[in-house]
């Protein structure tokens, strides 16, 4: 073909007809052009549909992430909604007249003011698609500003969970280890929040006495009052990660569903 062109040019010069060739020549570069044009409408028509493919792909995966994270906060939310009231009914039990008078009952509370929850969010396709220049696949504006913004928020939860866990350890289980016994506690202990099958063996109490008459209550009470706060502001962020995590859902859905 290029030969073909080539033969017309040279026997347009050759037979001294200059204007026809200018008018072939700026043919030749229209045609030249137009080709290149379709070459790369048929190489963006393809990047296009790579990149559709792509974003359904992590469409799905996201999907599937997001509702693994909006099952896990809804189990630890029912784990620290328990811990908030057995708290408030062991306050209420200490203002009565005779606070240690049921000694299965105050162990009872002790335990499940200790069983609150944590979760780990899993993150690994969310981090995968901005750390790999990915996030630009994604269409959707609102989902991508999503996307970036979910690790804020689960930082504030970690900021939480630390505050409470170093609380809880750092001040409450030692003032109760000089008063009560912690191995009383275990036989209320149940595991069944975190799995279906595990079973532990449970410990006889203790032979030793308690001694409920040197607790300061002022002193309990301001304890208990304090992880009340420190757990309400996990409780919080908990709540806030489910709205987050439901309504990303819904927008992760619309879209694939458009893609249908």
């Amino acid at each position: 073909m290029i030969k073909f062109f080539r033969r017309i040019r040279y026997d347009l010069l050759g037979k001294n007809k200059t204007g026809k060739y200018l008018k072939y020549a700026v043919g030749e570069i229209v045609l030249v052009v137009i080709g290149i044009l379709i070459a790369l409408s048929l190489n963006n028509w393809k990047e296009d549909l790579a990149d559709q493919g792509e974003e359904t792909r992590i469409l799905g995966g996201l999907k599937q992430e997001f509702e693994t994270n909006l099952a896990e906060v809804s189990r630890n939310i029912k784990l620290n909604t328990s811990t908030r009231e057995s708290t408030i009914a062991l306050i209420q039990l200490i203002h009565t007249d005779e606070p240690f008078a049921n000694q299965r009952y105050l162990d009872s509370l002790l335990n499940e003011v200790y069983m609150f929850g944590s979760f780990d969010a899993q993150t690994g396709l969310v981090n995968e698609v901005i750390s790999s220049g990915k996030l630009s696949i994604i269409k959707d504006t609102e989902l991508r500003s999503r996307l970036t913004g979910v690790s804020g928020l689960l930082d504030n939860l970690e900021e939480d969970y630390i505050i409470r866990n170093d609380y809880y350890y750092n001040h409450i289980i030692p003032y109760l280890s000089k008063y009560v016994s912690i191995i009383n506690q275990d036989k209320f202990m149940n595991f069944s929040g975190w799995s279906e099958s595990y079973e532990s063996n449970k410990l006889d109490d203790s032979p030793f006495k308690q001694k409920y008459m040197d607790i300061d209550l002022l002193q309990f009470e301001n304890l208990f009052a304090i992880h009340k706060v420190n757990n309400d502001f996990v409780n919080l962020d908990e709540y806030d990660l489910k709205e987050f995590f439901t309504q990303t859902l819904e927008i992760i859905n619309t879209n694939l569903d458009l893609k249908e």
